[in-house]
């Protein structure tokens, strides 16, 4: 799966979604296509009580899609795993995760000096760590985590085999 990359954190707050966000643009102006999936640690519901969509799910759809001018949502009535959300995603040149820190996927870990305290992730993981101050780690590569730019660069050499 290299067209997938986990964007992972030692806590919340670190800045993965800002630095997502700042790759999203940097490939897309590549002309890449750019799927995201997001752990999220709570109950989700999108749904409101009273909607169609909710009706049909309380008389027991297990899926309920629901579609309109610019954007389609799809509810299922249970947690999928990881590797069934990245299928749903596999048409896209690049897959982006965030969260997910114990998946075994390629990671890109975000450093924040004033609220990280050690690296994460398992070194034969990790293509690089986006930090806001300079490390020292064998054989890791350290970028600036604004330099978005060489992040991507990053990326697409990860995609075709290069790191």
């Amino acid at each position: 799966m290299a067209n997938v990359i986990n964007v992972v954190g030692e806590c919340s707050n670190v800045g993965k979604t800002t630095l997502i966000v700042g790759i999203i643009k940097e490939l897309k102006s590549r002309g890449f296509s750019v799927g995201t999936i997001k752990h999220h640690s709570h109950k989700l519901d999108l749904d409101k009580k009273g909607k169609d969509t909710y009706k049909h799910r309380e008389a027991g759809a297990e899926e309920v899609c629901i579609t309109s001018e610019g954007r389609t949502a799809i509810f299922i009535e249970r947690e999928l795993n990881l590797e069934e959300v990245i299928s749903l995603f596999k048409h896209k040149d690049f897959i982006i995760v965030e969260g997910y820190k114990n998946s075994n996927l390629k990671k890109i870990e975000v450093y924040n000096s004033k609220l990280s305290t050690k690296i994460i992730t398992k070194k034969e993981n990790l293509i690089c760590v986006a930090s806001d101050i300079e490390l020292n780690i064998d054989n890791i590569k350290v970028i600036d985590r604004n330099d978005y730019k060489k992040l991507a660069d990053i990326i697409i050499a990860f995609k075709e085999g290069v790191v």
